[in-house]
């Protein structure tokens, strides 16, 4: 037999729904604001490109002839940055990228004369506004001095890919990779400091390293060229000092400060913590600052405003 489902004597008239509560804007927290006064200002780094050495090996930027520098007036204005290596040290690209150049300069000059590179590669890297707002696309590396070139113009490359090996070819002065970054065209008078876009290291913290960079400028807003600067890093506590730096402006109009910044000299790479600046500029010029972890601390002395 079939046994026939009675119906329910529960009330089947569908009931109103309860409204859902809804969902909260969830908006991002608000940074706290960096420091930032008269004398200096901390901003967020661009350090986009990865070192152009493998890590266990030389990834330190020679401070014997940084960008802008002139090795006290023994050589031309420096539009780069060295990393001394042995030859057939692989060389690494910085970011991914299109190869445009690959080769050597011999008849086509990248610089002032031929053959100033030797064997050499540049990469064309293009980066969204979200990632570098207000700065010039495209962005070129150059790899010089090259013993051999890994790489074919066309070729599309990762960062990290082998492009070539370290040598001393061109107008090198031993075994090393000459490394450029040039912003807005592939021109040697394009280039820009590799120390304010090259990854951060780690400290002894753990923490990113930082930056300082000084905008120094005259009373008609152009450039002054500072022979020597000393950055001493200082323990807060004590007083004592940890490190000592000593730099050379940028040497003259054939090399560029940051879009931004527009600094007159750089220094990169070094830990957080409390710095003491002095150069000589109308006179002689202190500064106290603090840098932050994976951050660029930025003076300015304006001989308008120090009058």
């Amino acid at each position: 037999s079939v046994t026939e489902t009675q119906p329910s004597t529960l009330n089947l008239q569908p009931s109103t729904p309860t409204p859902n509560p809804p969902t909260p804007t969830l908006l991002p927290p608000t940074p706290t604001p960096l420091p930032c006064n008269d004398e200096f200002c901390i901003h967020a780094g661009h350090f986009i490109f990865q070192r152009p050495i493998a890590p266990d090996l030389v990834d330190v930027v020679d401070p014997s002839y940084r960008f802008g520098n002139t090795a006290n007036g023994l050589r031309k204005t420096h539009h780069g940055v060295e990393f001394v290596n042995p030859q057939g040290t692989p060389v690494l690209a910085a970011a991914n990228g299109l190869i445009i150049i690959a080769g050597n300069d011999y008849q086509d000059p990248l610089a002032d004369f031929p053959a100033f590179y030797g064997n050499v590669v540049v990469i064309e890297h293009t980066f969204p506004d979200t990632q570098l707002p207000n700065y010039l696309m495209p962005v070129y590396t150059l790899y010089g001095h090259l013993s051999e070139v890994r790489a074919e113009v066309g070729q599309q490359v990762n960062a990290g890919d082998v492009i070539g090996l370290v040598g001393f070819t061109g107008a090198a002065i031993g075994e090393h990779l000459h490394f450029e970054v040039r912003q807005g065209e592939n021109s040697y008078r394009a280039t820009r400091n590799p120390e304010l876009w090259l990854s951060p290291h780690l400290d002894e913290s753990e923490q990113p390293t930082g930056a300082i960079a000084g905008h120094i400028v005259d009373e008609y807003g152009n450039s002054i060229y500072i022979p020597t600067i000393t950055i001493e890093q200082i323990n807060p506590a004590s007083g004592d000092i940890l490190a000592v730096y000593y730099l050379e402006g940028y040497a003259d109009w054939t090399v560029n400060g940051d879009d931004v910044w527009g600094e007159a000299f750089a220094l990169g790479d070094i830990p957080a913590g409390q710095y003491r600046i002095s150069f000589v500029a109308r006179g002689l010029q202190n500064y106290t600052i603090e840098v932050l972890p994976g951050m660029v601390t930025v003076i300015t002395f304006d001989a308008k405003k120090n009058n």
